[in-house]
């Protein structure tokens, strides 16, 4: 029902100076209400681009979307500002003249956050666009995700493939080669294919997914099934990889719906409503648990074991019985615990990893569960030939293999001995070089002491294992003394040079921003040994831990690893 009383939102024009576009740029700017046009009112922050064409004055078009929305409560009262763009593709041109993404991420953003009062100081700011502005509003979220609660796109301006050989002819009808020379090109010359490349929404996705998923930008992407422009094309190109990167969405292909006409209108609506719901969130208190839900998930997982998506198998190993958690069918991908720890720690890795089409092994560690195999005396070696073990009974060809913590020794160790079960091996936390602090080692011993009071234990845990603000009673329980010695023993007992190079594999280091026991110069010198083997990328906001701090980061940089090597296998050079 719309309140007949709602007030009438207001609509200034202003400009602001910079340096990295041509002249001053004027920018329209929608408030709720009346109410004043300074000083901070709390309200949230939605920039919305024009498309091709387009100025500042599109909002004025917006005004009643944005009226009806707030009359009806469908969206939260915020501040709105558009600036005038042109058909600058809001982009850094290659050859430095204009930079448009620069512009919008370091200049005008923190220009209306101060004078507006919008945006809670840059803690509350949206982005959405149509056309070359959902082009617009993509590149600059994935660039920066961590700037912005929320990216809508309408109908991007994206083509199909980031290859400019590749693209194809019915993405370039809209665009004649002068524009694409003007934005892409050096002094008026052919398009710089790279630039072009990096430019586009999906490379920038796949380079910043982690980054994406740690944020946890939400992400509205849509397109009619009748664009005249085929941008359709684009879009679920960009759907696809992102749902195969474990990047979480929503997706619309609107049936009927042109690049102009009838529905663009009431579609951004729509994309306003699932942004508006991003801010609400802010301020709302965690969602109680659903009854019902919670009734339905306990009715489907048996059946997920009934027929063999999720099953635990006994594995016959060369010193006795191990215990094996598969979930999922296709590619193997093998889960090996941190110190002292089991297989329980990667039920969210192993779920994410199932629904992308991979089959997750988790092995629990002598000593734990069913996995009863001695441990007095083991070695690096021992431990590797369970792991071998378990890929021989369990997969289809080589694995990867991924290690947390201690887990990435015993993954490496396992590419040494056994390479031609090792299809590439991806380190979590992986340490084994660069020590941690007295203070922090004395914390990571301190989990394990079980004389210690609950209290004491869970700030060992939080010192050793977590970023700071992240909740360590997550990981409260889940140690296990004696199976923590036995692995040290393995590791004092087996030289680092042994394992530390994962024999020819190609690796992949995840290294946590916040890790106090693998420190960064860790991953800094595995990338450095290996060279073009490796490569390394870092998730903010999380410590050793890593797994319950940035679940979705961690299954986005896997999983977008695990396609890369898919689309582009590696050249094996000789043993």
């Amino acid at each position: 029902m719309v309140d007949p009383d709602a007030p009438t939102s207001e609509l200034s024009s202003h400009e602001v100076a910079s340096d990295l576009v041509s002249g001053p740029v004027p920018y329209r700017v929608l408030r709720p209400g009346t109410g004043p046009t300074s000083g901070d009112d709390g309200l949230p922050l939605l920039v919305f681009l024009h498309g091709g064409g387009g100025a500042a004055e599109f909002l004025d078009v917006l005004q009643p979307v944005f009226d009806r929305l707030w009359a009806t409560g469908a969206l939260p009262p915020l501040v709105v500002a558009t600036p005038s763009a042109g058909r600058s593709f809001y982009l850094d041109r290659f050859d430095g003249r204009e930079r448009w993404e620069q512009f919008l991420h370091a200049e005008l953003i923190p220009h209306l956050v101060a004078t507006t009062g919008a945006g809670r100081g840059g803690d509350a700011v949206a982005i959405a666009g149509v056309s070359m502005g959902g082009l617009g509003a993509l590149r600059v979220a994935f660039r920066h995700p961590e700037q912005f609660v929320a990216v809508a796109a309408l109908e991007p301006g994206i083509e199909e493939s980031p290859i400019w050989a590749e693209v194809a002819r019915r993405d370039r009808v809209y665009r004649d080669d002068a524009l694409m020379r003007e934005l892409f090109g050096a002094d008026g010359g052919p398009v710089d294919a790279e630039h072009f490349r990096a430019n586009h929404p999906r490379t920038v996705a796949e380079r910043n997914g982690h980054r994406i998923a740690a944020a946890g930008l939400a992400i509205y992407l849509e397109c009619g099934d009748q664009d005249l422009l085929h941008l359709q094309y684009g879009a679920e190109a960009l759907h696809r990889q992102l749902f195969a990167h474990g990047i979480d969405h929503e997706y619309r292909l609107v049936r009927g719906a042109d690049h102009l006409g009838p529905t663009l209108l009431p579609r951004i609506g729509d994309a306003l409503t699932f942004v508006g719901r991003a801010l609400a969130a802010l301020d709302e208190p965690p969602p109680e648990p659903d009854p019902l839900l919670d009734m339905f998930r306990a009715f489907i997982t048996p059946q997920e074991i009934d027929r063999g998506y999720r099953r635990t198998e006994i594995v016959a190993g060369p010193a006795g019985p191990i215990e094996v958690h598969v979930m999922g069918e296709g590619p193997t991908v093998v889960l090996l615990p941190s110190l002292g720890r089991g297989a329980a720690d990667f039920q969210a890795l192993a779920a994410r990893l199932a629904r992308a089409g991979f089959q997750a092994v988790a092995p629990e560690p002598r000593g734990l569960g069913a996995s009863t195999g001695h441990l007095d005396g083991v070695t690096m070696a021992d431990l590797a030939d369970d792991v071998a073990a378990v890929i021989r009974a369990v997969a289809d060809g080589p694995a990867t293999v991924v290690g947390h913590a201690f887990g990435n020794r015993v993954a490496r160790m396992v590419a040494t001995t056994h390479p031609d079960l090792v299809d590439s091996v991806v380190l979590l936390a992986g340490g084994g070089l660069v020590p941690p602090a007295p203070e922090v080692s004395a914390a990571l011993g301190a989990v394990f002491d079980p004389a210690l009071g609950a209290d004491d234990h869970l700030d060992a845990v939080r010192t050793a294992f977590f970023a700071p603000g992240n909740d360590p009673t997550v990981w409260a329980d889940g140690w296990f003394g004696g199976v923590a010695a036995a692995q040290a023993a393995a590791t004092a007992g087996t030289p680092v040079d042994t394992w530390w190079t994962a024999g020819r594999a190609d690796v992949l280091v995840v290294q946590p921003a916040d890790d106090v026991v693998a420190a960064p110069a860790n991953g800094t010198a595995i990338v450095d040994a290996l060279g073009s083997r490796a490569s390394m990328i870092t998730i903010p906001d999380a410590g050793h831990a890593l797994l319950p701090e940035q679940p979705a980061a961690v299954a986005t940089a896997l999983l977008t690893w695990l396609d890369r090597r898919a689309r582009t296998p590696p050249v094996r050079s000789a043993p």
